[in-house]
């Protein structure tokens, strides 16, 4: 699988421009915030495992798989706006992958290690933001989704909300009064299975 990844950096490029948002913004909170989606994900991973082992109905899988495609989304957005001062010359265009032997526990093993190592050392440590980003297409794929369509998808959902950056949040916090959430578009991930 090839995915490109330069519309993605253009649209939240955009994105934060918009809101006035920085690299060193998006570092302050980096991992509270990525811990906060990593429990996200975790109960989604628990839910599609409870729907795959008790057969329940098809819309509680879709749904768990859905939160598992949002919660990596959030992963990547994330990480991919407190990397936006890292060059580009160092930065992964594309992702391409032949189908693998790894395991998608190796995988998340490996992001949550990647996450915590690209918060704590040089901000300028592109092995580990790149590394964070291929973990969180690699997943997608396992689960049956298209990376690129499914980050299009949220960024189109992200930049429908209104919304202010929350300095002790460390992150921007979405308007959810019900005026603003007539406005929200919700991410299509059904555009992005495989």
């Amino acid at each position: 699988m090839k995915i490109k990844l330069n519309e993605i950096y253009a649209q939240l490029e955009a994105w934060r421009s918009e809101r006035k948002i920085t690299a060193q913004s998006q570092k302050a909170g980096y991992l509270v915030n990525i811990m906060e989606e990593l429990g996200e994900l975790a109960a989604a991973l628990r839910d599609y495992e409870e729907s795959s082992v008790t057969k329940q109905d098809a819309t509680k899988k879709q749904i768990a798989e859905h939160e598992i495609i949002d919660a990596l989304c959030d992963i990547a957005i994330f990480t991919i706006n407190a990397g936006a001062d890292i060059s580009s010359s160092v930065k992964r265009t594309e992702i391409e992958w032949e189908k693998s032997s790894l395991n998608a526990d190796y995988i998340l093993k490996q992001m949550v290690e990647k996450c915590a190592f690209f918060s704590y050392f040089d901000w300028g440590e592109a092995s580990a933001f790149n590394i964070i980003l291929v973990n969180c297409a690699y997943l997608c794929e396992y689960y049956g989704f298209n990376f690129e369509i499914a980050m299009l998808e949220t960024i189109k959902e992200i930049s429908s909300r209104t919304g202010s950056y929350d300095e002790k949040a460390k992150k921007w916090v979405k308007d959810s009064s019900d005026e603003a959430r007539k406005k929200w578009y919700q991410a299509n991930y059904d555009l992005a299975r495989l």
